[in-house]
């Protein structure tokens, strides 16, 4: 299989994969570049940090999003 094929190939699979199944790959993609690098901001404790932080940036956006929803129906009432 040449090269162009291969990646035809693994296109196609990439796009009949199911929204978990691509979640999922994304999943593993992100843990590999932590853990499966070296070098600075590499490691364990580095995915555990960014996972913190990004829970904290999430719960944040939803907090506000929950706001200007409430402040929405308030308005409109």
């Amino acid at each position: 299989m040449n090269e162009f094929t291969k990646m035809f190939t693994e296109d196609a699979r990439t796009v009949t994969k199911t929204y978990n199944e691509q979640r999922y790959d994304r999943l593993l993609e992100s843990i590999d570049e932590y853990l499966g690098c070296e070098g600075e901001e590499c490691g364990l404790s580095f995915l555990l940090r960014d996972l913190r932080k990004a829970c904290i940036d999430l719960k944040q956006y939803h907090s506000d999003r929950l706001d200007d929803y409430n402040a929405f129906i308030d308005l409109i009432q």
